[in-house]
């Protein structure tokens, strides 16, 4: 039976390591290598505490995207990070709990999927986590249930899983060079930013904009007029403008339909009316946090994944840089500032 939520003792001593969105799946690419031993010495560190949890908080398990591969076989495809999380489980004290998230949904409705993570991680699988700390109510999901676009909880496919399995591999496969890496783009509200960033800087400025000038420059030549190129000057001038405004109203809009970080954490602020807690540690996201909300704390562990981050490249419109991304949440119960989030990037270099 599917746990939607379980209850644990924390002790004055015990710690905490939360992380989630780790995405494992095969086959083992070089970023997901160096994720897997990162993560396998977070929890050795851990491990090294006499009273001491792992939360893996969702998404750990990339379902949505897999074909043909089980749960047992990705697991069986990350045998250093597999072989972390069974021994820091055997030792006294330890225990491990896995909260559903949106791509490994099917945990919640598989019992031979869980029983392989019960049976190799010794990992308790539920919806939510709930503790306390010096009275204070911690409650840990992996808050995709915050999210209209993921939310599962009616047991209906999302439209976000609908857009990942059949919309997105259309798009990169009939146009890589537009849409390839898109669903490492952090924040939603810059999707189309990122396609338009792709459109910009790797077909517009390196062949379209040369090609323009060239050809304007040589008809200027042969006709002894000066007004070619220099009305090719102008209409890309004009076209960098377009593109500009272009950009602004697609962000504004987007940050309407798609939803952004405030229109998340307003939803966030509704579930903590109802149920009053005073900590609420998400992941989802993979935007890492940790924010004083009106009567409690909004704190998201971040990922362990490959994220894209904007900056404004030299036309001043975005572009997006890749970097593996390392965070976790942890606790201390022992200590009076008791939660703490942490995160490291690794650049890529494609």
């Amino acid at each position: 039976m599917f746990n939607k939520i379980i209850n644990i003792e924390i002790k004055p001593s015990t710690k905490i390591l939360v992380v989630s969105d780790i995405h494992l799946q095969l086959p083992v690419t070089q970023e997901l290598g160096m994720i897997q031993k990162s993560l396998a010495e977070r929890i050795d560190i851990l491990g090294e505490s006499s009273d001491a949890i792992l939360v893996l908080n969702g998404d750990v398990i990339e379902l949505w995207e897999q074909h043909g591969h089980s749960v047992g076989d990705i697991l069986k495809g990350f045998p250093v990070l597999s072989e972390s999380i069974a021994s820091f489980a055997k030792k006294n004290g330890h225990s491990v709990v896995y909260t559903v998230g949106n791509h490994d949904d099917t945990l919640a409705l598989s019992e031979s999927d869980r029983k392989i993570i019960e049976k190799k991680w010794s990992a308790k699988v539920c919806r939510t986590l709930e503790f306390k700390i010096r009275k204070k109510i911690i409650r840990i999901e992996h808050g995709h249930e915050s999210d209209s676009f993921n939310a599962t909880s009616d047991n209906a496919n999302p439209k976000g899983k609908k857009l990942v399995q059949n919309v997105l591999p259309i798009l990169t496969k009939t146009m890589p060079s537009l849409f390839k890496g898109i669903g490492d783009v952090v924040n939603r509200s810059l999707l189309p930013s990122f396609v338009l960033s792709n459109l910009v800087y790797k077909m517009i400025a390196p062949i379209c904009a040369p090609i323009i000038i060239a050809v304007s420059v040589l008809i200027s030549l042969a006709t002894q007029d000066s007004r070619y190129w220099k009305a090719a000057i102008i209409v890309l001038v004009l076209l960098w403008v377009v593109l500009m405004i272009s950009d602004a109203v697609i962000k504004l809009i987007a940050g309407f339909v798609l939803g952004g970080k405030s229109a998340y954490l307003r939803k966030v602020d509704t579930y903590h009316n109802s149920e009053k807690f005073d900590v609420i540690i998400y992941g989802h996201t993979h935007q890492g946090a940790i924010e004083k909300r009106k009567g409690y704390i909004y704190a998201n562990d971040g990922c362990n994944d490959i994220v894209a981050l904007p900056r404004i490249g030299w036309l001043g419109l975005v572009e997006f840089n890749k970097f593996v991304q390392l965070s976790h949440i942890s606790l201390d119960s022992g200590k009076k500032d008791f939660i703490k989030y942490h995160q490291h990037f690794i650049p890529l270099v494609e």
